[in-house]
């Protein structure tokens, strides 16, 4: 039971996010750009593959352990680019640094999600102990 609901409140963000982003393309490729992403729509149909395809497996209950992994890549990546200039002028962008830290935790339940997840593999059993 557990295990169900860390997987539907997780993936929740990611299909929220990607139905945005799905809905708004050309607007967050314009903010990719800003950001100095290069090939910004490649980026974004990856970007949308993992969010909603990785939100249907969770749903689905498959390899939830490896979307898990793919995500906290992911974030690893987009976080810094995204929300790592939370500091300006010496002083903290509250909005930017919450976005930040929100990051940190969805990792933090991600690994949690792996951990409980009876399905991973043997390898990644042994690492995780």
């Amino acid at each position: 039971m557990l295990f169900t609901l860390a997987r539907f409140l997780t993936c929740g963000i990611w299909l929220l996010a990607g139905l945005y982003k799905l809905t708004h393309f050309k607007a967050t490729t314009e903010d990719m750009g800003r950001r100095g992403i290069p090939f910004q729509a490649f980026f974004l149909v990856v970007t949308l593959t993992l969010e909603l395809a990785g939100s249907a497996l969770l749903f689905a209950n498959v390899m939830v352990w490896l979307v898990a992994l793919l995500w906290i890549g992911f974030l690893i990546i987009a976080t810094p680019i995204y929300h790592g200039k939370f500091i300006e002028e010496g002083r903290i962008f509250f909005p930017e640094y919450v976005q930040f830290a929100k990051n940190l935790s969805l990792a933090g339940g991600l690994l949690a999600l792996i951990g409980l997840d009876p399905a991973k593999p043997a390898w990644l059993q042994a690492f995780l102990n």
